[in-house]
């Protein structure tokens, strides 16, 4: 018997090394018609086109293979910025049009992109966007408005009605199914657990949240303010006493410019570039455009050297993650590849600032931990500035603190200096509903601590809540160093409070708001570069297709190889064992993280 199971193994392994060949074979001819690509032409009197549709991503890998078959937007908010910045000083871009489609990136990610609009606006290139059949809610106006015309089709929707955030409860679901989620947990606002334990928001969490929606709502207004020429008070009067759900009605009180359809706004665009209806549009998209050399489109570096941009972004764990071949899955910050980028960026000659870069509601303390370690380390050798995108709380502001700067968007959702620990009781589950029973030996009283079939004892919470503690004072340390302040004074501003970027620069944990484009020119001008554009070098490497692939396929290896050789006792075992990692591998652990990322619509 064994060796009939041998034997299949070594033809099933055979055909597997055969499949593999001819599948690398492939992908070796694609990437040589791949690499065959010349650098665009961009003809005079082209029209950058830009649609916003969906996620704006931190990062789009330059794999070639991962653009033929990923999933997801072209481009991602740096590829934007250039894009945009490139297209002030290039006399052949003489328009851009936003082609509004709904978005759903954060707020601290479409405030970068429409300071690059402005910007862009204000060097004289016309700028105009359209919704045309897909209409218009609140974050697309955000940066539609930056732009000189703005325009919805006709029948469409178009909301201007202000902002909520509405969380789930679950507490009497889990009342029912008999599941205790036990929570230990360090600082008042640290809101971790609420929705296991509460049927609605505790004060402070909801002091917490209005604060959140105030400072967005405040620098949604303002900026519409400004470049509609419109009052802040007369903005906010509308949107509580007589909200707009209609285009025509935005078109009545000034909000946008008419009503047009895609062929109309065509038009339009021909007669501000000069060219005859009868002329198609040259138009450009930003992937295309970007693969134009900058000192193509009259941009000119300074300095000597680059600034690396380290990315951070996801909810930490520890080691590597990994990914999906083709990129898909959720995102995870794993603390190998990012100090590895880390190190990589301080040891390297030619890189002469950093700019860590951090989209993280936090997650693991301890991946946290080593984070900072290797951030501290960067920060004693070269400058390092932090940029934090639409998230970067608990365990994303803990690797943070030890920068020179620390740069926030207004509304960039950041503090969050806590710390919990999660247990969960499923007892009346398994034994009153389902009729499982559980019973063992150990050789001390604690052993058992982590096990979900029972509640914790005194004594246990009383443990539990130490480690907790413990971390928790770790944490304010970190800051204190960080930002130079008494460890009572982060405590004061801690306690898991989420502040906006705002806020949290009123209270000290923010140097100044900006986004990525602010952080690189501080890091620049630090390092002695000059007043800028400045070469940047983005870490850590994304990993290629034939990387990720060649990692799972061998893990499937693995697999295949188990379920065919072994024997029932070992794959037994090898299930028990999986089985058990999962249950164990959130159960118990310290956790430097937001709950959930608020989502304000």
């Amino acid at each position: 018997m064994r060796f009939l199971s041998t034997l299949t193994a070594s033809v099933l392994g055979t055909l597997i090394a055969f499949g593999l060949v001819v599948f690398f074979l492939f992908f070796f001819f694609f990437a040589l018609t791949l690499s065959t690509d010349t650098t665009p032409t961009v003809q005079p009197g082209s029209v950058l086109t830009v649609p916003i549709d969906g996620p704006i991503p931190e990062r789009v890998s330059d794999d070639p293979f991962q653009k033929a078959f990923g999933e997801g937007p072209s481009y991602d908010l740096r590829d934007l910025q250039v894009a945009l910045r490139n297209a002030r000083s290039d006399d052949r871009i003489e328009a851009v049009w936003l082609r509004m489609k709904g978005t759903s990136a954060s707020w601290g990610t479409l405030e970068e992109v429409r300071e690059a609009v402005v910007q862009l606006r204000e060097s004289g290139t016309p700028v105009i966007a359209s919704g045309e059949e897909f209409g218009m809610g609140e974050k697309g106006y955000f940066v539609a408005s930056a732009a000189d015309s703005v325009f919805v089709g006709p029948q469409t929707f178009f909301e201007y009605n202000g902002f909520a955030t509405i969380l789930p409860f679950f507490k009497n679901a889990f009342d029912k199914l008999g599941v205790e989620p036990q929570i230990v947990r360090a600082g008042k606002y640290k809101s971790a657990g609420e929705s296991f334990m509460r049927s609605d928001l505790s004060e402070p969490n909801r002091e917490q949240m209005e604060a959140l929606l105030t400072t967005i709502n405040d620098r949604f207004t303002s900026a519409i303010a400004e470049t509609r020429g419109l009052s802040s008070t007369a903005l906010q009067q509308l949107a509580e006493e007589d909200a707009v759900l209609d285009a025509s009605v935005a078109v009545e009180e000034g909000l946008i410019d008419g009503l047009r359809y895609e062929d109309e706004v065509r038009s339009l665009l021909r007669e501000t570039v000069g060219t005859s209806e009868a002329t198609d549009l040259t138009t450009l998209s930003v992937s295309t455009y970007g693969r134009v050399p900058t000192e193509n489109t009259g941009v000119t570096y300074t300095g000597t050297g680059t600034v690396a941009i380290v990315y951070g972004q996801g909810n930490i764990v520890s080691g590597d993650p990994g990914q999906s071949p083709f990129g898909s899955g959720q995102q995870a910050l794993g603390s190998t590849p990012l100090i590895e980028a880390l190190d990589e960026a301080r040891t390297s000659p030619s890189t002469k600032a950093v700019v860590l870069r951090i989209n993280s509601p936090g997650g693991s303390a301890a991946a946290s931990e080593a984070m900072w370690h290797a951030a501290k380390r960067t920060a004693e050798e070269k400058p390092l500035i932090v940029s934090m995108g639409g998230t970067a709380a608990s365990g994303g502001y803990y690797m943070a603190a030890p920068a020179d700067t620390i740069v926030a968007n207004t509304t960039t959702t950041t503090g969050s200096i806590g710390v919990f620990g999660l247990l969960w009781n499923a007892e009346g589950l398994l034994e009153n509903k389902l009729g499982v029973t559980f019973d063992g030996v150990s050789t001390s009283p604690y052993a058992d601590l982590f096990v979900p079939n029972k509640p914790l004892a005194p004594e246990e919470r009383r443990l539990f809540n130490r480690t907790i503690e413990s971390t928790y004072q770790t944490f304010l340390q970190r800051v204190a160093e960080g930002r130079d302040m008494d460890t009572s004074a982060v405590h004061d501003v801690a306690q898991g409070r989420v502040w906006s970027g705002r806020d949290a620069k009123e209270v000290g944990l923010v140097d100044t708001t900006g986004g990525l484009q602010d952080a690189i020119a501080i890091a620049g001008s630090t390092a002695g570069m000059g007043e800028g554009p400045y070469r940047t070098r983005i870490l850590p490497r994304p990993k290629t297709v034939f990387e990720r692939l060649n990692e799972r396929l061998a893990t499937q290896a693995r697999t295949l190889w188990q379920s065919v050789a072994a024997t029932p006792l070992e794959r037994t075992l090898w299930r028990h064992s999986r089985v058990l990692k999962r249950v164990t591998g959130s159960n118990g652990r310290v956790q430097a993280r937001l709950p959930y990322v608020p989502h304000v619509k």
